[in-house]
């Protein structure tokens, strides 16, 4: 078991998840917060402002940099969030996000910590999560860190033989009636990445409609919040989505390795999403559309007319997935 949890194997884990959607959690925290702390509060909370919510927000800022203040800041927070404006309502949430990302990090290097490891393993079951997972070891300490990852606003997944943290969006849908609107959307977009990872092992867990969905979603966002403090987030995740799209990834490829054919689900899938959303405004759609004639005139086989459609339309040198 000691190789399984060796540095390089650790490495080569994090380098799968950048593929998927926790690399946009990986960036998450670099983004920080620049553009919102100038934001005016609206006419409608300014009776807030001037008192409870600025007040709420230092002691917010202070209890979140405390050490180990992930699980008191976000206490804090949903306690008093309904007292202060959209405006710091925002910022905290966005400010917990990035704490939690920036946690991340060791709290994974905890976990694998080979002796660890093994007592987790030994005592997981499929679809655990940490507090289930709690529930069935006796040991005290294991118990402490389970906990204290689950209170940190992360949830438990199986990669590749190995359990890991990851985020857990959806422990901030609670916030998305205080947050602004593309916050909301964004918190939504990326409940649905954690809480059903797109790719393991190199290999897509959903189908090619949902793929396509997500995608459309994010673009949808880009569309409607061009300003948002997340875009960069949301523009990474679609670059992804797109690349899954037109190429899949390297163990389930768009083309069977051999026989070079188009896989029958995707030409099924995209076809449906493509009628089911004729009258969208979409980029990704007319791109898909337009690969779409090229594939069917190619008799859904990978000739070279189509990679020259894809290395024109769809570069992917700048994708590590590939």
């Amino acid at each position: 078991m000691t190789s399984l949890y060796s540095s390089a194997r650790r490495q080569g884990l994090r380098m799968f998840m950048t593929v998927t959607a926790v690399a946009v959690l990986m960036q998450t925290g670099a983004a920080g917060i620049t553009g919102m702390a100038a934001a005016a509060p609206s006419d409608s909370e300014a009776k807030v402002t001037t008192s409870s919510s600025t007040a709420i927000y230092n002691t917010f800022q202070s209890t979140l940099q405390k050490k180990n203040g992930l699980s008191a800041a976000d206490t804090y927070l949903e306690s008093n969030i309904d007292k202060v404006t959209t405006h710091h309502a925002t910022l905290m949430v966005l400010q917990l996000e990035n704490a939690r990302t920036k946690g991340l990090t060791a709290m994974t290097d905890r976990m694998l910590v080979p002796n660890v490891q093994d007592k987790m393993i030994k005592a997981y079951k499929w679809n655990d999560s940490f507090t289930q997972l709690m529930e069935r070891t006796k040991d005290s300490e294991l118990r402490t860190l389970l906990k204290e990852a689950r209170d940190s606003g992360y949830r438990l997944v199986m990669l590749e033989g190995a359990l890991y943290p990851i985020m857990n969006y959806m422990a901030f849908q609670k916030y998305n009636s205080h947050v602004k609107p593309d916050i909301k959307q964004y918190i939504n977009i990326m409940a649905v990445e954690t809480g059903n990872l797109v790719a393991e092992d190199a290999a897509l867990k959903i189908g090619y409609q949902e793929i396509l969905n997500r995608a459309l979603n994010q673009e949808r966002f880009l569309q409607d919040y061009p300003n948002s403090n997340r875009v960069k987030q949301v523009r990474h995740l679609l670059n992804n989505y797109t690349l899954y799209t037109f190429y899949g990834l390297n163990n389930t490829p768009l083309f069977d390795y051999e026989t070079n054919t188009m896989v029958a689900s995707a030409q099924k899938g995209y076809k449906a999403v493509l009628q089911r959303n004729s009258s969208e405004d979409s980029d990704l759609l007319a791109k898909l559309g337009a690969f779409m004639d090229v594939v069917t005139e190619a008799k859904y086989q990978k000739t070279s007319a189509v990679e020259k459609w894809l290395d024109q339309k769809v570069p992917n040198g700048n994708y590590t997935g590939f």
